[in-house]
């Protein structure tokens, strides 16, 4: 009896322990990733789940791609147009990106989902693929001889970065409809993000190709140097740019501004970040290019410009991406770049609400001539 009494005290103790161990974990995991306790069911229906492809798949794959595909499409779940997740060759890629040194052929797309080619949106300044010829419009048929309508993004990404080092044969269409051949080097490459000259007259053009590393900085001395040489107009060039870091912009924004509310960002919580610009300021006519392919920084630049009446905004219509991201890395070296912020101009104006930012004179290009450049040229003269 009592052999019996002390083995269901033991039994008690050890559910007791098992529970408040049970209790402990999920608390654990409840701090540690921050997530809700609901999670855990959901953690439980994938493993499931990846247990029945496990024991009943007939044929071969790999775990890290099933692993790949669950996480993206996850992300892919939210319908954030600015949210996505990276493979770990795929983060490295983008971190050399953000130093504004990049592998491959130097070029950005969007895909006609009819038609399944792609159209190359920017071609980074002093790429290989700006040297072979390549430029904002074209589209891409063809990769080495694939058919890029029967490729997906990653599958473009391998073919060019497997030929690094080498060349890759892309067939080309122009917007007139011309088809051409163009054999474009895939190599390891360091852009510079600004570059600039003084035209006639004494205005100062100006270039940013994106707002990444060093951008503010390299600009604020463009802009030193054109005024060192007598330059009495500026002319800031976003056409094309994909934005970039908030910091870079905003360094350069306090730069040129003088001083007041810069911009205001709101996280999930509600918090609310406001950047002012300091008394400094660069007073002297400005204008700035943008178009349609002008994202997020490249366009609350001109955007709070045009705000403080600073400057003369020509060009197309922008975007409107009003949200900031942050890229978390995980443990196997992916990782997810994800919108965590709002962005809002001074007085409130949120532009992925708006539509993106209205130049105040909206000038198309033909094609032939630079009519944007010209017209900001023309409002110096």
């Amino acid at each position: 009896m009592d052999k019996t009494k002390s083995k269901r005290k033991i039994l008690a103790l050890v559910l007791i322990t098992a529970s408040a161990t049970f209790i402990l974990c999920m608390t654990g995991f409840r701090l540690y990733f921050g997530a809700s306790f609901s999670l855990w069911g959901d953690i439980r229906t994938y493993a499931q789940a990846r247990a029945v492809i496990d024991k009943n798949y007939v044929g071969d794959y790999e775990e890290s791609d099933v692993t790949d595909a669950s996480i993206a499409a996850a992300v892919g779940a939210l319908d954030d147009d600015w949210s996505y997740y990276m493979t770990a060759d795929q983060y490295q890629a983008y971190l050399k990106r953000m130093e504004n040194s990049f592998d491959g052929i130097g070029i950005s797309y969007i895909r006609d989902e009819q038609t399944r080619e792609i159209q190359v949106s920017t071609v980074t300044l002093g790429s290989p693929a700006e040297q072979a010829g390549i430029v904002t419009g074209d589209w891409i048929l063809e990769i080495d001889g694939q058919s890029v309508s029967e490729l997906d993004s990653e599958a473009i990404s391998t073919l060019i970065s497997e030929k690094l080092g080498s060349t890759v044969m892309l067939r080309v269409r122009d917007e007139a409809g011309a088809e051409r051949d163009v054999e474009v080097a895939s190599e390891s490459f360091q852009v510079a993000p600004v570059v600039y000259e003084l035209l006639e007259d004494g205005i100062g053009y100006i270039q940013i190709a994106n707002f990444n590393a060093n951008s503010a900085e390299n600009a604020i001395a463009a802009i030193e140097d054109l005024r060192s040489q007598g330059c009495a107009a500026l002319i800031f060039d976003v056409r094309d740019n994909p934005g970039g870091s908030v910091q870079e912009l905003l360094n350069l924004l306090d730069y040129i501004l003088p001083e007041g509310e810069m911009f205001v960002t709101v996280d999930k919580d509600g918090n609310k970040k406001i950047d002012t610009s300091d008394a400094q300021s660069v007073e002297m006519p400005m204008a700035v290019l943008v178009n349609e392919n002008s994202y997020s920084a490249a366009e609350f630049f001109p955007a709070i410009l045009q705000a403080y009446d600073w400057a003369e905004i020509v060009g197309e219509p922008t975007t409107g991406k009003g949200r900031s991201q942050i890229t978390v890395r995980l443990h196997d070296g992916s990782a997810i770049h994800i919108s965590s912020k709002r962005y809002f101009m001074p007085g409130g104006v949120d532009l992925s609400e708006t539509g993106g930012m209205v130049p105040d004179y909206v000038v198309e290009n033909d094609g032939e001539t630079d009519l944007q450049l010209e017209k900001a040229v023309s409002l110096f003269k």
